[in-house]
């Protein structure tokens, strides 16, 4: 999946939207907007929302198996 799909799709199953949660991570909504359009995140920034969302920033080896509620996130 896309980042932003799984950002999105994380997001709603967490019970938030994206105004809340850049609210509480303490920034503002238009720019976790443009963080999700422009699939760059820093790794602190991105850690940040994750945090808040109950995940974490995992490297794992290719091909190795995931838990259900685990995502890749693929490249355009």
């Amino acid at each position: 999946m896309m980042f932003e799909d799984v950002m999105k799709q994380i997001i709603a199953s967490r019970g938030h939207t994206q105004k809340s949660l850049a609210l509480e991570v303490g920034v503002k909504p238009p720019s976790l907007a443009n963080v999700l359009r422009k699939n760059n995140p820093t790794i602190n920034g991105l850690s940040k929302y994750l945090k808040v969302l109950g995940y974490d920033i995992a490297l794992i080896p290719t091909g190795a198996k995931l838990t259900d509620d685990s995502y890749i996130i693929t490249q355009k």
